[in-house]
């Protein structure tokens, strides 16, 4: 029981701060393939009054990606049987040219008023359309949800630290004597510490574990991925492989620069 008490502090607190890491990149990830939708459903439409030399505008306009024009045949056939061919020849020969251009990014709102600057210089666009108010809400909306769990990510964070590192406090006032013995007889540092590391190491493997395994079973659950179809498939913003590496990485890594830290403090302490 006190050998679970002794190891129960710290893995919790892995768990918290490698669930908050996880979140974070999954957030992260999430909002990151969400604004490439968003991009590649993005467009600004461009009236001209007459046709447009497509690589004059991509040499000044570095962010455009592709420039395509609009299509007007449908709309002038249905007006093909209310009109007179007279009329229709007129139609067809003052009706300005529309172009429909795509950004290699999704700008911000500054960004984006420099593209509609730029666009403007052209002498023959007549009318520039970039949806501006749509823009800017779904702008905020990305920017106000990263700002959000990179907030919370971080508060968690410096939580777990703050807590394995009083974890840490409570194992070498445990081992204390042990400790306290081995300096007598003049045991290097590493020797000193050998079954903290242990512990530490053996904490961080469990705790990589756990938070693994929720995230690999997470895909199973109907609610949860139904509610992130929505937006993107589940193995876009999650990458076990990957992921578990860097959390087990992250554990190992944390767990045992907070051993050391804790061990140099004692020794400054003692002399």
């Amino acid at each position: 029981m006190k050998s679970f008490k002794t190891h129960f502090g710290v893995i919790i607190s892995l768990i918290a701060l490698l669930f908050s890491m996880q979140f974070g990149i999954f957030i992260a990830n999430l909002t990151k393939i969400y604004g490439q939708s968003i991009q590649n459903e993005y467009n600004i439409v461009l009236v001209s009054k007459k046709e447009i030399d497509f690589s004059k505008i991509s040499d000044e306009n570095q962010q455009i990606a592709s420039i395509e024009p609009i299509k007007t045949d449908n709309v002038i056939a249905k007006l093909k049987d209310k009109l007179s061919d007279q009329s229709m020849q007129a139609l067809s020969a003052n009706l300005p040219k529309f172009y429909n251009i795509k950004l290699k990014f999704f700008p911000n709102s500054d960004e984006l008023k420099q593209i509609e600057e730029n666009l403007k210089k052209i002498g023959e666009v007549s009318k520039i359309e970039v949806f501006q108010k749509t823009h800017d809400e779904i702008f905020k909306i990305l920017l106000l949800l990263k700002w959000l769990v990179c907030g919370f990510a971080f508060l968690i964070v410096l939580l777990g630290l703050m807590l394995i590192y009083k974890q840490m406090r409570i194992w070498i006032f445990e081992h204390r004597q042990r400790i306290e013995i081995m300096e007598l007889f003049g045991a290097p540092f590493f020797l000193k510490s050998e079954k903290l590391y242990r512990m530490a190491i053996m904490d961080s493997i469990i705790s990589a574990f756990v938070v693994i395994a929720f995230y690999y079973f997470l895909p199973q659950s109907e609610i949860f991925m139904s509610a992130t179809t929505l937006i993107v498939p589940f193995d876009k913003v999650i990458n076990l492989p990957n992921d578990a590496l860097m959390l087990l990485g992250s554990a190992l890594l944390i767990s045992l620069i907070a051993v050391t830290l804790v061990m140099i403090k004692v020794e400054s302490e003692s002399k």
